[in-house]
């Protein structure tokens, strides 16, 4: 039992790994919430090295659209 939940761990360690390297310079959002219970967005963009945090959907796109008419 004890190797079979290595190997499962190890696995999952390896598929993480490879899905960073093919995803490496995608776009990430992803929503956070604080101690207080307010909800705000976090971007970070790996090809430019940017990041931010924002407050609303809306503030995103735009974050989105600065992204690829800045280049």
């Amino acid at each position: 039992m004890k190797t079979s939940a290595a190997l499962f761990t190890l696995n999952r360690i390896w598929q993480g790994f490879l899905r960073f390297l093919v995803n490496a310079s995608e776009l990430r959002v992803w929503q956070v919430s604080d101690g207080h219970g307010h909800t705000y967005w976090r971007a970070y963009d790996p090809v430019s090295g940017r990041s931010s945090y924002l407050g609303s959907e809306a503030e995103v796109r735009s974050w989105i659209e600065q992204r690829y008419y800045n280049r």
